[in-house]
């Protein structure tokens, strides 16, 4: 089969296509909406098989360039968050694989595509119109506050537009504040992560999500690498990896 990755994330688009490479042809990789708008709108593109797509894309959801797709092409998903409509995806016979990719999952997925068991009902321009009018109809309540257990018999309440990064150091997850203040959190980093807004906070490595009004200043770093500065915690060395740096810089800048 031709297929087409749809990811903004290097190490995820290799990794992809390490599991791929032999026995499918690799039609190219699109970084954004952008470059998916721009690969449809070459006449020579339009012969493509089926597409390996991430939801969540630097400059939004992949949901707004895959509805403009001018055929019929099956859609996987490949994401790390399954709070897309899921529901919708499996309405329309369009498949999702949460990451990290299971090599075995993935080629269950693909061997469902090309024995035509993986049945479209619609067009997928028209699939993907119904999931992202889905998405957008919906109101997707985010936290707003955190409850943090003080003394023995008292409670803080943190606002979320009050924190400035959360970090697990020493096997413990800690939420740390605008006014530089430090509080132990009793959930993981993935729970905090799904129940905070993606707009106003990133996960940027696996020890930090931080949030983009807690940011002062990005720098190079070595070997392609980004630091990022809080300015509650300026000796905070926050590393983002040479795969990641082109997507938080456009978080930053949306």
């Amino acid at each position: 089969m031709r297929i087409l990755i749809i990811e903004d994330e290097q190490s995820s688009a290799d990794r992809l296509r390490r599991m791929l490479e032999g026995e499918h042809e690799m039609v190219g990789v699109c970084a954004s909406n952008a470059e998916v708008k721009d690969f449809f709108g070459d006449a020579s593109h339009a012969d493509v098989d089926l597409i390996l797509s991430d939801i969540q894309l630097g400059d939004g959801l992949s949901f707004e360039s895959l509805k403009t797709v001018p055929t019929a092409i099956p859609v996987i998903f490949t994401t790390a968050y399954d709070q897309y409509a899921v529901q919708a995806f499996q309405f329309n016979s369009i498949d999702y694989l949460l990451k990290p990719i299971d090599s075995e999952e993935l080629q269950a997925a693909l061997e469902q595509v090309h024995s035509s068991q993986f049945i479209v009902h619609s067009s997928t321009t028209d699939a993907i119109s119904q999931i992202l009018a889905s998405v957008k109809s919906q109101t997707i309540r985010y936290r707003e506050r955190f409850l943090i257990p003080h003394r023995a018999d008292e409670y803080l309440i943190v606002p979320v537009s009050d924190v400035s990064h959360i970090t697990i150091r020493d096997g413990v997850v800690r939420l740390c504040t605008l006014d530089g203040k430090t509080h132990a959190l009793n959930m993981t980093l993935e729970e905090a992560e799904s129940q905070l807004d993606p707009q106003r906070f990133m996960r940027v490595n696996r020890q930090f999500i931080v949030s983009a009004t807690a940011v002062s200043k990005l720098s190079t770093y070595f070997l392609g690498k980004m630091r990022i500065q809080v300015a509650a915690f300026p000796t905070v060395e926050i590393i983002v990896s040479k795969d990641k740096v082109a997507t938080v810089k456009r978080w930053l800048d949306s």
